[in-house]
Formats: structure tokens, sequence, C-alpha cells
């Protein structure tokens, strides 16, 4: 059904007119050209049915059998040592661990094997036009879409994406796709969709910029004691106290770190009961890429397992096929 089908046409043809002519009077973007996409989009109900009810909304305990898996991480691993060169340079030149990028990868796309058969204008224009609650985060990135499809000469409807709109094999949203983008091969082009080399830059420097620090932690499983750590669960991801006074309060790291490291304690639902975690810094930059906990988890645990069948393969002389 394109938008123009529905029986609301009139309205929905106001809003595209208006749509259209901001893109010109804003961003250059003729108007004509704009309405002549959107004539050319579906409305799909998978949009408004998956953004209103998102697998990261399931308890960790469930979340987690969905990636961290055998084949997950042996398709890790096959993915790491294929892409071993490009990772090790993108860690070194953006300050973010390779086995982190790798793990974004894995769980965004299984490594670029998933294969997006979504357009992402379509969904972007459902979720633009008829989101009730989001429709303002949609509408910035479907003109982000059409700017970016304006500027490379692509006709935006060859986009293939997720169901909200993702691009690529990072999954970026069009804006970070302009922000974050890397043309990591050299080739004079970011290309998302079909070079794992510019994904795998493109993501380093997304995490980059929202300050990840190679060397630091990530987080940890904790054990909890006593009458006082309960005014810690802050249900943030946001680190905000030193480590020392949440283990000055009974909650204690299975693990060593610094004292004034900044952490915050947040309570999982994990398959055999509450799972007590602290979080650090480069946790939250994780989140910064989709800003449930679960998503962030998946990523840190995947990053952790393909770090090990890393380090085995390369004792038992392992490498790329």
């Amino acid at each position: 059904m394109t938008l123009f089908a529905r029986s609301e046409a009139f309205e929905i043809n106001k809003d595209i007119h208006e749509f259209a002519a901001n893109m010109e009077s804003c961003y250059g973007v003729p108007a004509s050209k704009v309405e002549w996409w959107l004539y050319g989009t579906d409305i799909k109900e998978l949009a408004l049915n998956r953004t209103a009810k998102p697998t990261e909304a399931k308890p960790w305990g469930e979340y987690k059998k969905l990636f961290i898996t055998d084949d997950r991480i042996r398709g890790g691993l096959d993915f790491y040592l294929a892409n071993e060169g490009d990772l090790i340079r993108a860690e070194h030149q953006f300050g973010v661990s390779r086995y982190v990028i790798a793990a974004i990868l894995g769980v965004e796309t299984n490594y670029g094997k998933y294969q997006l058969k979504l357009r992402a204008a379509d969904m972007l224009a459902t979720l633009a036009f008829n989101s009730p609650n989001r429709s303002a985060f949609f509408t910035k990135e479907l003109q982000w879409l059409f700017i970016i499809a304006d500027r490379e000469d692509v006709d935006p409807l060859t986009y293939k994406g997720s169901y909200a709109g993702a691009i690529g094999y990072p999954q970026f949203m069009p804006s970070n796709f302009d922000s974050y983008g890397v043309d990591f091969d050299g080739d004079g082009k970011t290309d998302l969709v079909n070079s794992m080399t510019d994904a795998i830059g493109s993501v380093a420097k997304y995490l980059s910029g929202h300050r990840f620090i190679f060397g630091e932690p990530i987080a940890v499983q904790a054990d909890v004691s006593g009458d006082t750590w309960q005014k810690y669960d802050s249900r943030s991801m946001r680190p905000s106290r030193p480590l020392k006074e949440l283990t000055d309060n009974g909650i204690i790291p299975r693990g060593d770190f610094l004292p004034d490291t900044k952490a915050t304690l947040y309570t999982l639902d994990g398959a055999d009961g509450k799972e007590y975690w602290i979080f650090f810094n480069n946790f939250y930059a994780i989140s910064r890429y989709n800003p449930r906990v679960n998503y962030a988890m998946a990523v840190f645990s995947l990053s952790q397992e393909i770090e090990k069948a890393v380090d085995w393969a390369n004792d038992e002389g392992v490498y790329a096929e």
C-alpha cells in the first residue's frame, strides 16, 4: 500500500507536501524529487508493530539465548580471522576494542550474513508519518536518508535496512551514517551496505565518538550483601559513583578494578534469577549504539566470547581459510 493510497490520503498528502517543502527550503533537496520518492514508498505495519514491541524488551535471561550461542561465537571467530587486519587497524586508529567492534556487527547483522530485505525508506516514511510517539525522531532520520541520497545521487528506495530504517552491515540510522561513516577501505566513498571494511571503521568511529576508551573496563558481575546496596540499584547505565562507594556498601565486583573508577549497579533478570552487574563508562558508550541494556549486554558478552575464541585459535594455530 503506498502512502497516497490510504483512506486519509488528503491529510497524509498535506503532511508530505509540507515535509517536501521543508526539505527544499532547509536542506536544498528539491521538493519535487522528495515527493517523487515518497510516492514510491509503502506503508509497512511491521515497522509500527516491531518498534512498539522491540525484542530488546525481553528479560536478559531470554535475550541472551538469542545471541550468545555456539553458532554466533563460531561466526565471530571466523569473522575475526577473516578481518583481523581491519579490526586491529580500527582498534589502533579509534581506540576501540577489536572484539567489541566484531560483536556489534555480530549482533546487528550476524557479521553481514543477515540479508536485509526491507527498504529503509518504507520503514522510515511509515514511522515518520504514522508513529504516535516517535514521529519527530523518524522524521529526522527520513530527512537524513533523503539528504544522503541526494548528495550521493542514489535512489533512496534502494537502501535496505531494518524495521526501524537502520542501514547496512552496522545498522546505522541515516543521521549516524552521515556523522560516523568512514571510508575505511580508501576507495573514495563510504559504503556501509557493501563494504565490511567501511563498516568496521564506522563502528569504531561511532564508539570512539561516544567516549569508548581502549583498555578501560566495560562491565563485571557483582555480589551483594548487607542492607544498603539497594539504594545504589539505580536502573541507569550511566556510571555516576566511584567504585569504592559501591564496594563500601556491599557491592563487590568479581574482579579487581581501580577504586576511583566511575561505576553504576544494575540488576538484571537472568536465566537462574537476579544478576547484579557493575557497568563502567565503556558499557555506557556501547549503549549509545542502542539504548537498551539487553543490547549492550549482548555486545559485551559476545565480545568476551569472541576474544576467548580468538585466544584459543592463536594457541591452536588456527587461521582464516
